[in-house]
């Protein structure tokens, strides 16, 4: 994962020696997407591009780096405040920063705040994972959460139409009424994830929800969904009398 960044600090000197230090310790793993001179431009550069980490001066005219908490409802980067002054290392606690980097700046604090960025990244990967988990033991569940790089992705079950395996790369795409969703399991997950009432395996590369076929072709043993999509059935798991059965149970 390559990590954004924006440096805020109203003195350019100080803004590109952080952008310097990125450089030359993160190992490339710290793109710094923006440098802002105030906390207003800051708060445009966020919305813009959505940084993972902000390297913020606390000391600044007009507004101090504090205050751009005050922009956002909730903080979706990890800040680390920049400054010479020893005593604001407690108001920096209290508003969860990732780190403190106290001027002059060691450069290879840099580094360490790359590995506990990821740490922390690791962390919340793990807790998702977790909910997902909880969420999808959930008998009575509505929805099936699924993890990705960024988090992880909520699909209603009513929404999904079909289920089918990628090319034998272990990946499954499920097609549903508002997007197609690419998740790494295998059929079997996917099967034993969805409601056994609604959703029927037709092959040994595709799961379908009964309640969206449209059509049955008992020549080709094709089953046209709701959403225009053909799927095959084999003949192996269906006669089209135990599909007729098996769609209207």
């Amino acid at each position: 994962m390559i990590i954004k960044a924006i440096i805020v600090d109203d003195d350019l000197k100080s803004r590109n020696l952080i952008h310097g230090f990125c450089d030359a310790y993160s190992n490339d793993k710290i793109a710094v997407v923006a440098q802002c001179d105030s906390v207003d431009s800051a708060v445009l550069a966020i919305q813009k591009y959505n940084p993972n980490l902000v390297f913020l001066d606390i000391d600044m005219p007009e507004k101090n780096g504090f205050e751009l908490v005050n922009h956002f409802s909730t903080i979706p980067f990890e800040i680390v405040f920049v400054t010479g002054h020893a005593n604001q290392f407690t108001k920096a606690i209290e508003i969860s920063a990732l780190n403190y980097l106290m001027k002059p700046i060691n450069p290879l604090n840099i580094k360490s705040i790359v590995e506990r960025f990821e740490n922390k990244m690791e962390l919340a990967n793990n807790i998702n994972r977790f909910e997902v988990l909880k969420s999808n033991l959930n008998s009575d569940k509505k929805s099936i959460v699924f993890p990705n790089n960024d988090g992880f992705k909520v699909a209603l079950v009513s929404d999904i139409i079909s289920c089918e395996t990628e090319n034998g790369n272990g990946k499954c795409k499920i097609e549903t009424t508002k997007e197609t969703i690419v998740v790494t399991k295998s059929l079997k997950e996917m099967l034993q994830l969805l409601p056994e009432t609604i959703f029927i395996k037709v092959s040994g590369s595709a799961i379908i929800n009964k309640k969206m076929v449209e059509l049955y072709n008992s020549k080709d043993f094709n089953l046209r969904m709701n959403n225009g999509r053909t799927i095959k059935v084999s003949e192996k798991f269906y006669n089209k009398t135990e599909l007729m059965d098996a769609i209207s149970n």
